[in-house]
């Protein structure tokens, strides 16, 4: 089941996402992080995350700033920028209750 999100950025725009839950007994939670201009519905970060969510580990996969649904503008977000969101994905997680335990990169 895959559940459509939005939390803050490090530098304020908010991010879109897509949490792929579990069908059954969960087994941990991620975050996955794309490459550069991809996004979360590139076909790579949806194949990974939907066959971890099968295999009972929930990923949330998102949109970095200023690409696809998220807010902000892509040439604002410099490598620090970057690497302060996933920090910030991993926040979200861990405050709705689903901390990560593991972030993937491609």
């Amino acid at each position: 089941m895959a559940e459509r999100v939005t939390f803050p950025s490090s530098t304020g725009p908010t991010l879109a996402g897509v949490i792929d839950r579990p069908d059954g007994p969960v087994r941990g939670w991620g975050v996955f992080s794309h490459g550069f201009t991809l996004g979360k519905d590139s076909p790579a970060a949806s194949r990974i995350c939907k066959q971890l969510a099968a295999d009972g580990i929930g990923m949330l996969r998102f949109d970095a700033l200023g690409l696809g649904d998220s807010e902000g503008d892509w040439g604002d977000g410099s490598f620090t920028v970057k690497v302060n969101d996933v920090a910030a994905a991993c926040t979200f997680m861990a405050e709705r209750g689903t901390p990560a335990d593991l972030l993937i990169g491609h």
